[in-house]
């Protein structure tokens, strides 16, 4: 597909589509079964060096990535299910329910796991507000398709129809993708920040966005750990921007006549 938008901001980063399929893409990367990884430095790949990636549930590699993908949930029974990841997610072992029990469970990991577990990652200021996090707050689907499919926006064929359209963009091009859906959409808050993985922040907050009346885009990027797994691939000055394919829809038809057109833009470039 050829995007209107793409071409005006001509980012450093390829645009992306996230996809559901039962077809599986030819020389895809794809994490093996049972590795865990996370799934930001394989969509890295995609947005620096245009690659194609693919998942399933045997090789999401991450239960955040689970939730994120839109294969239902897996911190009810990943890792000690929602015990582990409400203390994991808040304050670790101050946190957890049995500490001793938590503390045996996390040494039997790798060193590098096993101190996160003990610290903590610490984006809940306590166990309670995570445990609400994980399992009401967050926004869960179970699509049945087989697949999910990270490929470059160049690479959209006639026919599919992404479930996430997604922009990697410095403070610059942000601000204008920003202003670009701000022209189009009803109210004064186009964008969500929620708290989550990034995974999260270009999938399932995506989709969410996705059933609503006024549906918005999502800035993502904004995780620690993910920041973490895709620094050695991407500028340290990169957000992702990702919406619902009809909101890129609407944003594309205006993208002809609108803020590209603006002095304001023209003058920077």
């Amino acid at each position: 597909m050829e995007s209107i938008i793409a071409q005006k901001l001509n980012p450093a980063l390829h645009p992306v589509v996230l996809l559901k399929s039962d077809l599986k893409p030819e020389k895809a990367l794809q994490p093996k079964s049972g590795k865990y990884l996370c799934i930001m430095s394989l969509f890295a790949q995609s947005v620096a060096k245009g690659k194609t990636v693919v998942f399933d549930r045997e090789t999401y590699a991450c239960p955040g990535a689970c939730a994120g993908l839109g294969f239902g949930t897996a911190y009810d029974k990943a890792l000690g299910g929602y015990d582990t990841f409400s203390a994991f997610f808040s304050k670790g072992i101050e946190d957890a329910e049995d500490p001793e029990k938590y503390r045996e469970f996390a040494e039997k990991m790798p060193t590098h796991v096993s101190k996160k577990l003990i610290q903590g990652e610490r984006f809940h200021c306590n166990r309670e507000k995570a445990l609400k996090w994980i399992s009401e707050e967050l926004p869960l689907f179970d699509f049945p398709e087989t697949y999910r499919i990270i490929k470059p926006l160049s690479e959209l064929q006639e026919g599919e129809t992404p479930l996430s359209v997604i922009f990697t963009v410095n403070p610059m091009h942000m601000t204008t993708l920003i202003t670009l859906n701000g022209a189009i959409n009803e109210g004064i808050n186009e964008t969500v920040t929620p708290q989550g993985a990034a995974c999260q922040m270009i999938g399932n907050y995506v989709f969410n966005e996705a059933k609503k009346e006024n549906p918005k885009a999502v800035m993502g990027l904004l995780d620690l750990a993910a920041r973490h797994n895709v620094k050695n691939v991407l500028p340290e000055d990169v957000l992702t921007y990702a919406m619902p394919w009809e909101v890129f829809l609407e944003m594309e038809k205006e993208a002809e006549t609108g803020i590209f057109e603006s002095p304001l833009w023209l003058n920077l470039q």
